[in-house]
């Protein structure tokens, strides 16, 4: 549970702390991209963030093999987008008129840097929203399934078990949510790119589709790790209910 907490504390907190970093911090305008906060006073924040992400997502012990392999990746591919730099802003306005950290040109080396890091953040995302998934599946395949029933299935969006209680109903229906956020948002953010740039200048389209994809990916860790529970226990105020022992069965699948 610990582990799935501090994942979830990570993906939600890292977008409002980049902002509110580079606000305080800085004076600069602010990266049109998280990645583009590599370039700021928040540098070490933003590798620091990727590195311990990635190394808990390596160690996270999954229901079965495709989650491993499926943490695995995504943790190697976030460490992957830490030391990878996205390539840094091109201006040619001036010294006095461009960020510090710009260039006045792309050289060889940075637009080759800034390609792997372009993978290695889109497969993170890719895995991230696959793993939000996953959370959903309860169980184990059932046999005779075709590969379209297996995919489903392995998706957790298999047909659920008639004595599911609702409260688990509800969050595979958080699971699913924050798989298809995160999917989409990296569907999005790939098409944003064909707009015209003066409506990308306005809008900082790539933060806005990265910052929910995380929050997303961050929320459905803090469900699978029960985080809410654990600050409504916490709280007496919020007037949570007693909570109720959970059933064997449910602590199996809880220990993906």
């Amino acid at each position: 549970m610990f582990l799935r907490q501090v994942v979830g504390w990570i993906g939600t907190l890292l977008p409002v702390v980049l902002l509110v970093g580079v606000a305080i911090s800085s004076t600069q305008s602010r990266p049109d991209s998280m990645s583009g906060y590599y370039y700021t006073d928040m540098r070490n924040i933003f590798v620091g963030a990727l590195c311990a992400l990635g190394v808990f997502l390596g160690a996270y012990d999954g229901y079965d093999n495709v989650d491993r392999w499926i943490t695995d990746i995504a943790g190697l591919c976030a460490i992957g987008v830490a030391f990878c730099p996205t390539k840094p802003a091109v201006c040619s306005a001036g010294a006095g008129a461009c960020p510090a950290s710009s260039v006045t040109r792309l050289s060889t080396s940075e637009q080759a840097v800034g390609d792997i890091h372009l993978f290695f953040a889109a497969v993170t995302f890719i895995m991230l929203g696959l793993m939000a998934l996953r959370f959903a599946k309860g169980g184990k395949t059932p046999p005779g399934q075709d590969l379209m029933g297996q995919i489903r299935y392995g998706l957790g969006f298999g047909r659920p078990n008639a004595d599911q209680p609702q409260r688990y109903r509800g969050e595979n229906f958080a699971y699913h949510a924050s798989g298809i956020t995160i999917l989409s948002c990296v569907i999005l953010a790939a098409l944003s790119n064909l707009l015209p740039a003066s409506v990308n200048a306005h809008w900082p389209l790539l933060f806005i589709f990265e910052a929910v994809a995380v929050f997303a990916f961050g929320f459905s860790w803090f469900v699978k790790g029960r985080t809410m529970e654990g600050i409504r226990t916490r709280i007496p105020w919020i007037g949570a209910p007693a909570a109720r022992p959970v059933p064997a069965v449910r602590q199996l699948q809880d220990h993906r």
